[in-house]
């Protein structure tokens, strides 16, 4: 007594307690009963701080101890003024959690976070321009930084829909969620359905988790939640079972996947990443996503008839993604690969035009992110002109800034190697629009193409025509030869620029030089070529059989996609074969010209020089309409002497024994005598 006495009688600390008592229980007061009268300013307050019209519908109730706890009969959120949609939010039965630090420490450009939503009914509009600017940026200043989609940290929404419309993805899309809580006996379930368009095709999913909906964690100790979900793009279709958690926050994902569909292509499309065209693909993978990466432990890769594995690694904390891992596979048949290469099914009553496609390849794609991956792959069929299958094939993908690389080709096969690289650079392309005018003008990637070939065996590596098999096993029950063997060897260097396969090899500049080493040709073939009736007649009754060659060498020049021989033949001891003329890669015309010259003698020798001409697809070969003379024979001899002569330095002679081109230096001095013999006139 004699205290409160003291404080009593010093009324300015009387009058002091009293004001703090009253405003304690005014506040203790207010809180226990929600604070109604703060409803206007509270709306008043986030209209500010969003730079939005907000409503909040009574009954209202706020508590202000530990952050901001708002309960409302329903709350709405206006979308920025520009914007041609109802609102970015209508809720009913709203109970909203803040965290002041949340709201006071936040730096511009960041995402705001909202502790914990809880909705009986939610409609949201998340609209996206091409300019980036969207409906739940609340900058009142343009030149703030781009803020990303709000993290939610918990959100049970009983039933709600969000319409999705995005033009930088092409998105159209309605996306409905509920949640059931649940009670003692039935444990909460959340689902998220999305049907709609998603970069110009038809998306459907559906999402199930067994528990709470993961947007984000409630806390730092919560448990991922068991998920199981599907999803359909175009006519691709994907399955998962695992757990997510976090999944507008850290996006904590692990579970097991698999998707398949019509090609490779439509699965990069989908997640924005690079991937071929292919043909159809079953895939089986585990994939965890933490907050650092993706992991991606591919068990199988079915795509065609080629078996394919691999273990990858998707960063996308860099401001370009960043793709790094290994590819192996069991085989890879490349006919699987043609569709990357523009190649699509032909229809059935349209007759194809050209070899070589003209369709656009994806060039855009190359722009989606960075990759360096190692390639294994013990297997590679080539196709049904060759026998042999590469084994193995090793190289290694990098795609750094739309430049893609494969380099360090080391490609085993028939007893001998290619290797070498590949380059792409694609870093001006604009459009895969075959329409457009920087289709064929401005803007096309470069490529490079440098590969060496070295001690290929033809015999085991080239196919035996079927014809040759059947006539071979009714004479005897041995396998036939090749019309071709030896050991091949050679050079391409080559570059140009192209958006399809066609483009490419219409602008090919560069060299291409190929010979064969201890090889040996179809007697068959040679006197063929050399028009000797008679004898060609007795090889085919009697039986084909194969002869030495003494230099075989082809070496032409590509200038704008014409690819022109400066030295091709085949010398025997019977017959030297020699090719002249070109190819056009654009046109796909042929204009070449073979002349043989029998070094023996027969009566029934036409001798006349075979013209290859027409197309790839309608090659026309024909005789000369007149026998050849010596002046054309001279001719053609002294047009090869001196590419010959230049290029027998770089043949390969073999390891530890130079007289290999030995054979090829008598050819030289043989079609220098012949010159002289013959001059030209």
């Amino acid at each position: 007594m004699t205290n409160f006495s003291k404080i009593k009688a010093n009324k300015p600390l009387f009058f002091s307690i009293l004001i703090a008592i009253i405003l304690l229980l005014t506040v203790l007061i207010s809180e226990l009963l929600g604070w109604p009268f703060l409803k206007k300013p509270l709306e008043n307050l986030m209209e500010n701080k969003l730079g939005r019209s907000v409503k909040i519908e009574s009954p209202f109730k706020l508590n202000l101890f530990g952050g901001l706890k708002l309960q409302a009969n329903g709350l709405w959120i206006s979308a920025p003024e520009n914007f041609d949609v109802a609102s970015l939010v209508d809720a009913k039965g709203v109970e909203l959690k803040l965290r002041y630090k949340d709201l006071w420490n936040i730096e511009p450009g960041d995402a705001y976070v909202i502790q914990s939503i809880k909705a009986d009914q939610i409609e949201a509009h998340l609209t996206r321009r091409l300019d980036g600017k969207s409906t739940w940026q609340f900058n009142k200043d343009n030149d703030d930084p781009i803020r990303p989609f709000p993290i939610i940290q918990s959100l049970v929404i009983h039933n709600g829909n969000a319409l999705v419309n995005d033009s930088l993805t092409k998105a159209n899309l309605t996306v409905f969620f509920s949640t059931v809580e649940g009670d003692a006996s039935i444990k909460p379930q959340s689902k998220v359905s999305v049907n709609g368009n998603f970069r110009e095709r038809p998306l459907t999913s559906e999402l199930i988790t067994y528990g709470f909906l993961p947007i984000a964690s409630q806390t730092k100790s919560s448990k991922p939640v068991s998920s199981k979900g599907w999803l359909q793009y175009g006519k691709m279709k994907m399955k998962f079972d695992g757990s997510v958690y976090d999944l507008f926050g850290k996006q904590t994902i692990k579970g097991k996947i698999t998707v398949n569909g019509p090609s490779l292509g439509d699965l990069g499309d989908l997640l924005s990443i690079t991937l071929p065209r292919t043909t159809s693909f079953t895939i089986n993978s585990s994939i965890e996503k933490n907050p650092e990466r993706w992991l991606i432990d591919i068990a199988s890769a079915h795509i065609g008839r080629s078996d394919l594995y691999g273990n990858f690694k998707y960063d996308t904390r860099p401001k370009k993604a960043m793709l790094q891992g290994t590819l192996k596979g069991k085989r890879l048949f490349l006919a699987d690969l043609a569709p990357a290469f523009g190649v699509v099914e032909e229809e059935s009553n349209k007759p194809r035009a050209k070899v070589f496609p003209n369709q656009p390849l994806d060039f855009a794609t190359y722009n989606r992110m960075n990759a360096a991956i190692n390639i294994d792959i013990k297997y590679v069929d080539l196709g049904n002109v060759f026998r042999a299958p590469i084994t193995p094939f090793k190289a290694a993908i990098n795609l750094n800034k739309s430049k893609l690389s494969l380099a360090k080709i080391n490609a085993k096969t028939a007893q001998g190697s290619i290797m070498g690289d590949i380059y792409i650079d694609a870093h001006n392309h604009k459009t895969t629009n075959p329409q457009a005018e920087q289709f064929n003008n401005a803007l096309k990637p470069n490529w490079n193409i440098n590969l060496v070939v070295k001690g290929i065996n033809l015999e085991k590596w080239l196919q035996v025509a079927d014809d040759r098999k059947k006539k071979a096993k009714e004479k005897s029950n041995r396998t036939p030869q090749s019309y071709v063997t030896g050991l091949l060897n050679g050079q391409v260097k080559l570059n140009g620029k192209g958006n399809s396969t066609t483009q490419l090899l219409g602008s090919l500049n560069g060299d291409l030089s190929f010979y064969i080493r201890n090889g040996d040709i179809s007697h068959l073939v040679i006197e063929a070529a050399g028009l000797d009736i008679a004898q060609a007649a007795g090889l085919l009754i009697k039986g084909d059989k194969n002869i030495k060659m003494q230099c075989a060498v082809a070496d032409f020049k590509a200038n704008k996609g014409v690819m022109k021989s400066n030295v091709t033949l085949i010398d025997t001891e019977v017959t030297t074969l020699l090719l002249d003329g070109n190819v056009d890669m654009g046109e796909e015309k042929l204009k070449l010209r073979i002349t043989a010259k029998p070094k023996n003698f027969s009566p029934f020798t036409v001798r006349s020089p075979i013209e290859i001409t027409g197309t790839f697809l309608n090659p026309n070969v024909s005789l000369s309409k007149a026998p050849i003379a010596a002046r054309v024979v001279g001719g053609v001899l002294l047009a090869f002497v001196n590419p010959l002569a230049a290029i027998i330095p770089f043949l390969d002679p073999g390891e530890g024994d130079e007289s290999k081109n030995s054979a090829c230096n008598e050819t030289l001095n043989a079609l220098k005598s012949n010159i002289k013999t013959h001059p030209k006139k």
